[in-house]
């Protein structure tokens, strides 16, 4: 199986690509899926890494947010232009393989035309694209799974049989019919010859009669007790709990003025979970805000902070926190920021 290599930019969709990243890897393994030329190690030619990583994969994943074409550099160029970007290597040696490469739009952005890609992305702008929304993602999230599978486990041709010739089958066939004879002939010897063992039986408890007339005789014997049928008791069913506390977590926000621009705000989002932050491995932040929604990855423990610059709070904050232990589903909760905020 060929693996799938996410091509994304960091200033436009790092939020989506690491959550995209996350549901990937859940679906076909972290061996498959190759994201961020971040993990290239110091002084090895870029270029050569991501050709390695691109012979070995199977699907190309675009993904294209709103600022996909139109970032720039320092200079004021446009990234799309640099021959050295990462972004133009990336998906131009993909289009060269001839490899499925699936533009995924996210945050409402377009798919590319012709007449806004270099010459060697124009081929982009005719690639199917698919779309991830906020509001959608599982589902969305499904349907892309489903046309990976397709792509990546295509089978292989079907090796040829080999030819059997008339006279080893002839041998064969032979064989098997002596074989089965020999059976036969061992478990008819087995039966006749095993051991006749005696067995004693002991005598059964005499069984109590039921009468339907009662005599002075019988009235000072006991009546039997009556034993209402056993109900089946079902085993207990295991299920993959969240450890106690962990669903009570809230969030906390806070926010300070920059002190370049008092009008202009440094918003730090951080989580408040009751029980031992060890059963918790990550933390995600989705901002939801038609215009302008964000998509954060918490930090390390105990806080799981994120932080971004804005003018203001958001009124929907999905947190998602997924734990450590094998097999438990991920827990959301919704919160008003505006409503936790602290100055």
């Amino acid at each position: 199986m060929g693996s799938i290599f996410l091509s994304y930019r960091r200033e436009d969709s790092e939020g989506q690509a690491g959550r995209l990243y996350d549901d990937l890897v859940a679906v076909f393994g972290p061996d498959s899926v190759f994201m961020d030329v971040a993990a290239i190690q110091p002084g090895r030619d870029f270029r050569k890494s991501i050709d390695q990583s691109l012979n070995s994969c199977g699907v190309f994943l675009s993904l294209i947010g709103k600022s996909w074409l139109t970032a720039k550099d320092t200079s004021g160029q446009r990234r799309l232009d640099d021959p050295a970007d990462f972004v133009r290597i990336e998906t131009g040696a993909a289009l060269k393989r001839d490899i499925p490469v699936i533009p995924v739009l996210v945050q409402g952005a377009s798919a590319p035309k012709p007449d806004q890609l270099p010459d060697d992305l124009k081929e982009l702008a005719f690639r199917n694209a698919v779309e991830l929304t906020h509001a959608r993602w599982d589902s969305d999230i499904q349907l892309l799974i489903k046309a990976l599978r397709l792509q990546i486990s295509q089978p292989g041709p079907k090796p040829e049989p080999e030819p059997v010739h008339r006279g080893s089958k002839l041998t064969v066939t032979k064989s098997l019919a002596v074989v089965a004879v020999l059976l036969v002939i061992l478990i008819g010897l087995a039966f006749y010859l095993r051991p006749v063992k005696k067995i004693a039986h002991r005598p059964a408890n005499p069984p109590v009669e039921n009468t339907t007339t009662s005599t002075a005789a019988d009235s000072s014997l006991p009546e039997p007790i009556k034993r209402s049928p056993e109900k089946a008791v079902s085993p207990p069913t295991k299920t993959n709990a969240a450890p106690t506390g962990v669903e009570d977590f809230s969030l906390v926000a806070r926010r300070e003025p920059r002190a370049d621009n008092p009008n202009r705000y440094t918003f730090t989002l951080s989580l408040d979970a009751p029980a031992s932050v060890d059963d918790i491995a990550r933390v995600h932040y989705d901002l939801v805000y038609d215009p302008n929604p964000l998509s954060l990855e918490g930090g390390p423990a105990p806080s799981f902070s994120a932080v971004y610059e804005g003018w203001g709070c958001y009124e929907t904050v999905v947190v998602t926190v997924y734990l450590k232990s094998p097999g438990s589903q991920p827990l959301k909760k919704t919160f008003n920021m505006c409503k936790v905020l602290t100055y």
